[in-house]
């Protein structure tokens, strides 16, 4: 009942309770707290006890700052992860951690790569790991999510990294995380910077034939009892939830443009469901020292329409590279698929109001209302070129303005003038 309080979220009576619910179930657990704190001895204890951390607490956070990075989020550390996995597996000998690295590049996870030491059934046993830390709202059920999506890509043949461990009350890390394979090698974008043109084209095909691969997916396998979503009912969710998150964040200007969206969605071709990544790019596929591929960043994933997934990819492309890449992803999709893609404007406008909502919620309200890092605020305001680029397709696709979010890009430029 404490654990909210900076003190009490580290002393150990606390967490080993949590952990006590955790391994008797929450009926058998209330049952032992009744008769535990019906003991006034006890209680007027505690209660002196967290007096004395509330007079302590300004302290106490005082003396830690030494543990906060410069913008103010928990430091991961080689201590943290160690006691994590000491208490986890005490099985494992003379464990050891070392070499944490903070390799964060994205907008929404924090990840740092690690070396765990220790001997087991008499061999000296070296792992190197990624772990994933959720931020934000909604993180734990994040975490579980990416786990569980993961786990099945990978039991369905997909490549992706193994997971290896879940966590996610928060309680031994601060956030809940999970524990993965680290990928040895480099990642896609990489290779597009510095390949010759022959490498290039091989990696369009490589990512090309990735795409297409996930999205003729069975379904079943991965999200089981989802087989029957329709392209109707997929919009129908997508748009609901938009229309939910600017009325919650007070961005209802963006309702003209969720109205556009809403009275064409009848016309709309039917596509069967897939699974969609929701941000799939170079960025999020790593290449092994062999050359094989894996795609990370599950985070997202759904059962929807292939159009949307395709959508999402071409415009961060165009509008953060070139835009001729537009062209070239959808025809090499359609090549490689041997299907046609019908309707693409429509779900690049839908996917025109996913970018613009991104930006109006985190630099309005703060990234965190979008399970982002605050960090994120500050990597959109430099990247004004890319969103001034994405509402420039707004406007040639539905000929809507929106006068606010104008209102933010000129706050943009502003900022970026010497």
């Amino acid at each position: 009942m404490f654990c909210h309080s900076p003190v009490w979220l580290h002393h150990l009576p606390v967490i080993e309770n949590l952990r006590r619910r955790k391994a008797v179930g929450p009926v058998k657990w209330v049952e032992e707290q009744m008769d535990t704190w019906s003991s006034e001895w006890y209680l007027r204890s505690w209660l002196w006890l967290q007096k004395e951390c509330e007079k302590r607490l300004k302290k106490s956070l005082e003396e830690s700052k030494d543990i906060l990075s410069e913008k103010g989020k928990l430091t991961l550390t080689a201590e943290g992860l160690s006691s994590y996995y000491i208490q986890k597996y005490p099985e494992k000998i003379n464990l050891t951690i070392s070499e944490v690295e903070d390799i964060t590049s994205g907008w929404e996870t924090e990840l740092h790569t690690f070396i765990i030491e220790f001997e087991e059934d008499g061999r000296q046993v070296r792992e190197e790991r990624v772990i994933r830390l959720y931020p934000g709202f909604n993180s734990a059920e994040k975490a579980a999510h990416e786990f569980r999506v993961i786990s099945r890509l990978l039991e369905a043949g997909y490549p992706v990294p193994e997971v290896y461990q879940l966590d996610t009350d928060g309680i031994d890390l601060g956030k809940p995380f999970i524990i993965m394979e680290r990928v040895k090698g480099r990642n896609m974008v990489d290779e597009l910077r510095v390949g010759s043109e022959e490498r290039l084209e091989q990696l369009m095909g490589m990512f090309m034939k990735l795409f297409v691969d996930l999205h003729s997916l069975d379904v079943s396998l991965v999200f089981p009892g989802r087989e029957g979503t329709t392209t109707i009912g997929y919009i129908d969710e997508v748009l609901k939830w938009y229309e939910d998150r600017t009325a919650q964040s007070r961005i209802g200007w963006l309702d003209p443009l969720i109205r556009w969206l809403d009275e064409r969605k009848s016309s709309v071709s039917p596509e069967k469901p897939s699974v969609i990544h929701k941000d799939f790019g170079p960025m999020n596929i790593m290449l092994r020292v062999d050359g094989s591929p894996v795609v990370i960043d599950w985070g997202t994933a759904t059962v929807g329409d292939l159009r949307d997934d395709l959508a999402w990819s071409i415009l961060l492309a165009s509008t953060f590279w070139d835009p001729s890449l537009r062209e070239t992803i959808l025809r090499a999709y359609e090549r490689i698929s041997g299907s046609e893609v019908r309707n693409y404007e429509y779900f690049e406008v839908l996917s025109v109001l996913r970018r613009i909502t991104d930006f109006a919620v985190s630099l309005t309200c703060g990234a965190e209302e979008m399970g982002m890092r605050p960090e994120t605020v500050e990597l959109m305001r430099e990247a004004e070129g890319h969103i001034q680029r994405v509402y420039d397709i707004l406007i040639a696709r539905t000929g809507l303005r929106i006068p606010e979010f104008e209102k933010i890009l000129d706050s943009l430029r502003v900022r970026a003038r010497p």
